[in-house]
């Protein structure tokens, strides 16, 4: 006699046959695969990840290199915004994706100031201002105010960044600071603290890129039952 009862082995597939469509799976993505992921996902979350983030990157420090910040900052946030719209078509985890965008966006906003630190690092000059107006910021709800100052070299010429640092609450128009200019005019002066070396300045936002590189990668990996 036959049995008509059907055998875990003859039947539905426990193991995968349904999607998975619980909160975690959500957020995290819906991997279920034990050991070592597939190579393949592997790669594609590598190339994913290294290549936003070597647009943002590159797009950010040209755009600081030629004068065009702003166009490169947006280039960033389209890339970044561009990257987590193609995981959420894949069923990438929503934390994962907002990781990405978010880190896209910061690194995009970032590198343009670290370039300029860098060139002012090892090629700055430094030399002497003089203040021609102060300005008072007074920061509401805060018992806080602060100076930035107006100036302009010794011969005259107008400075066309402030200085913020050096420009105390006793700083008077006619006083002198010292500013570190780019003698090639790429970047703006500054009175800021500069890094030792443009390597200095560097390491952090290439720590940043890999971690927006390690999100893509194991977003793409996650986003595959």
């Amino acid at each position: 006699m036959s049995d008509s009862h059907t055998g875990p082995g003859q039947g539905d597939d426990p193991s995968g046959a349904v999607p998975d469509t619980s909160y975690r799976a959500l957020m995290w993505g819906p991997a279920n695969f034990r050991g070592t992921p597939p190579k393949r996902l592997l790669l594609e979350g590598t190339v994913l990840g290294m290549g936003l983030s070597g647009l943002i990157a590159g797009s950010a420090v040209a755009g600081a290199l030629t004068g065009h910040r702003l166009p490169a900052l947006v280039a960033g946030i389209v890339f970044a915004l561009g990257a987590a719209a193609y995981l959420f078509f894949t069923n990438a985890g929503r934390v994962l994706l907002i990781m990405v965008a978010l880190l896209g966006a910061v690194l995009s906003w970032w590198v343009p100031r670290v370039t300029a630190e860098a060139v002012l690092a090892e090629r700055g000059e430094a030399r002497s201002v003089v203040v021609t107006e102060v300005h008072e910021h007074q920061y509401e709800g805060r018992d806080y105010a602060k100076n930035s100052c107006t100036t302009q070299l010794l011969d005259g010429t107008p400075v066309e960044a402030q200085a913020w640092r050096s420009c105390t609450l006793a700083t008077q128009p006619g006083d002198r600071l010292t500013m570190v200019f780019d003698p090639e005019g790429v970047v703006e002066p500054t009175d800021s603290p500069l890094p030792g070396s443009a390597a200095e300045a560097a390491w952090r936002p290439v720590g940043l890129a890999l971690l927006l590189a390690s999100f893509c990668c194991v977003a793409v990996v996650r986003s595959k039952p």
